[in-house]
């Protein structure tokens, strides 16, 4: 029997999910009402373009426990779960997506695996990577490059979804990056954690195309590592050592024997290190970039309407 906690909150968000919503919140309240008996779902409606909001208000006039937190405008995924744990009130914070790829029943075993392993964040781990084939191979090179220069070490196939106590999610918000990469910003809230095996159904088409699992993975190396400067760095002076050998041995040969005609060459190592040259500005001026963002202080996100019934009441 697990023993029941003082109240849990259940967030997840809400973009094109029209087709599982509903099922969504059906198994959520049972879920976590076998792990407490005072439980609330926060839902955060990240600009969904489909008839979602409509379906999780209705739910609301239904159900005090729901509350449903409306953005302005779409805002991303991960930015949109930080809103979402900025509204969760429980002592235990159960974080999980509503495309029902990631079963809520298993709130049970993951709360056992918290109080057993007396940590304060169980995090979901694919036992094995879903979706397509470009799904499946952008995954392992996301890790590949992160692992090789990100100063954050995060578990291979590691998912969103987690159960956290309230000082774990307290100390995680107060992390104010601009463009949040949520699952590092995990890793460096600290804590005990321990990761929790499951099996991801792959039922819905993801909303992460290509261009965006690009723009993801240099977001999150550009703000967790200084990795690539520093390899530009050695790079260039590499470059440069050779640059003077290669000068020298130019002028020596100049001095003791023929000129010949090399014009081909000689473009060949202009365009190559022109090449060079814009390859190396493009990925300062992402930095730039980043920044830019940061000295904005522009609000990560801009929360709309909120609809909830405990709210009204209070």
């Amino acid at each position: 029997m697990i023993p029941m906690t003082r109240k849990l909150s259940i967030v997840t968000t809400l973009y094109r999910s029209m087709g599982t919503i509903e099922e969504f919140i059906q198994r959520a309240l049972a879920a976590g009402e076998a792990v407490s008996d005072d439980i609330e779902i926060v839902i955060v409606d990240d600009g969904s373009p489909d008839g979602s909001v409509s379906i999780v208000r209705r739910w609301v006039e239904l159900d005090p426990r729901i509350s449903l937190v409306c953005l302005s405008r779409n805002f991303g995924h991960h930015r949109a779960m930080l809103v979402g744990l900025e509204h969760a009130q429980g002592d235990l914070i159960f974080l999980i997506d509503s495309d029902l790829e990631e079963p809520p029943e298993l709130l049970s075993e993951m709360s056992c695996v918290l109080r057993e392993k007396a940590v304060d964040c169980v995090y979901g781990l694919q036992e094995s990577r879903k979706g397509g084939r470009l799904e499946r191979i952008s995954g392992r090179i996301f890790y590949w490059l992160f692992s090789v220069l990100s100063e954050v070490r995060i578990p291979e196939n590691v998912s969103t979804m987690r159960l956290m106590t309230r000082r774990y999610v307290a100390t995680l918000l107060n992390f104010r990056d601009k463009n949040p990469v949520f699952v590092p910003l995990s890793i460096l809230a600290g804590y005990p954690q321990a990761s929790f095996t499951f099996v991801k159904a792959s039922t819905s088409d993801t909303t992460y195309s290509l261009g965006r699992r690009v723009a993801l993975t240099a977001l999150a190396i550009t703000t967790f590592s200084a990795k690539p400067l520093m390899l530009m760095l050695c790079f260039s002076l590499i470059m440069a050592f050779l640059g003077i050998v290669y000068g020298a041995f130019v002028v020596f040969h100049a001095m003791t024997g023929p000129i010949q005609d090399g014009w081909s060459s000689l473009m060949a190592v202009v365009v190559f290190f022109f090449s060079l040259n814009a390859v190396f500005t493009g990925l300062m001026g992402l930095y730039v970039k980043q920044i830019l963002e940061e000295v904005k202080d522009r609000p990560r996100t801009i929360v709309q309407e909120i609809y909830s019934r405990r709210h009204s009441q209070d």
